[in-house]
Parts: C-alpha cells; structure tokens; sequence
C-alpha cells in the first residue's frame, strides 16, 4: 500500500484525536460573459501536531494558515462557434510568496473545449473535454511540474465525468463553466 513505518518518527510516536474548527468566507460575481471572486476557506490557524525533538527544536506538522484566493475570467465571442476565456488566479498566505495561475480555454460549437494553464515559476498544463449530451461532458487533463517538486510528483494526468444538474428554475450560467 506504499506506507513504510520510520521507527522513532516523532510525528507518529503519539495517538492524536483532535476537532478543530474552521470558519470561511467568501464572494462570487458574475455577468452573462465575466465572473471575479474573493475567498477565505480556512480563516483559523490550527496546529495539528506539534513536536519537540531531543535537540529542543520544535517542528510543526500539519498546521494551517488562511489562505487567500482571487480569481476571474472572462469570455469573449470570437466567432459564431468560438468562445475564448482567459483567466487567473492568485492564492497567497502572506507567509509566502503568492501563487499566480493564467489560464486560456477555448470553445468549440458549446461542445468541445481544449486549454491551456501556466502556474508562475512551478507548472503547466492542458486540458480537453467534449460534452457528450448538455449535461454530462468527459474530459482530460495533464499537468507537468517544473519547480524543484519535479522530484517526487513530476507530472499528473486527470480524467474527468463532469455532471451538470439542472433545477426547475433557470438561473444563469457562470461564465465559470463557459
């Protein structure tokens, strides 16, 4: 199963059984072609688990900080079958450098939709999915790491059932999702 015990590993020498609550926060605006949102999904700090090796160095395994997510998008018509929809992200923790993701996808005849992703200084990536009836598309996606997390995880591949429900009342779409 992949797990390999390290005898003496202080992050596993007690039996912890913690609830730790977690409160978040965020908003959400769109129109019929642009959508920009703001969140907080983890506003307390929380320490899991908290050890002291015999040096006296304290280690912290498993704590959280908040951490801040800003993204939006907006699609432009190209032609009568094409829509094209840049879009960013920005995640930061303010402990660290912030993350900053660009993506550009484009749409074909609301049915087939091809993309590409740049993650600054760490990953890039593309993706495709074909919508097999209005409500359910399958899809794939690759992602190729180019930081120093190349090491252990140098490329992932995804595929996806994506399933759209669809309720009594007609709301508008999110540009989100073209």
């Amino acid at each position: 199963n992949g797990y390999v015990p390290a005898p003496g590993d202080p992050a596993f020498q007690e039996n912890v059984n913690n609830t730790y609550f977690n409160v978040g926060a965020g908003f959400f605006y769109y129109t019929q072609n642009y959508y920009l949102a703001l969140s907080v999904p983890n506003m307390l700090k929380s320490k899991h688990l908290d050890v002291t090796a015999p040096s006296g160095t304290a280690y912290e395994f498993g704590s959280e900080t908040s951490h801040y997510f800003l993204t939006g998008g907006y699609v432009f018509q190209i032609s009568e079958n094409t829509k094209m929809k840049p879009s960013f992200m920005v995640k930061s923790s303010f402990d660290v450098s912030p993350s900053i993701d660009g993506s550009l996808n484009f749409l074909f005849f609301e049915r087939f939709e091809i993309g590409a992703t740049y993650r600054l200084d760490d990953s890039f990536g593309g993706m495709v999915n074909y919508a097999i009836t209005p409500n359910l598309r399958i899809g794939y996606a690759y992602d190729h790491i180019i930081s120093e997390l190349d090491v252990t995880t140098p490329s992932s591949h995804e595929i996806m059932l994506l399933f759209d429900v669809n309720f009594p009342k007609k709301v508008s779409r999110s540009p989100r999702y073209f």
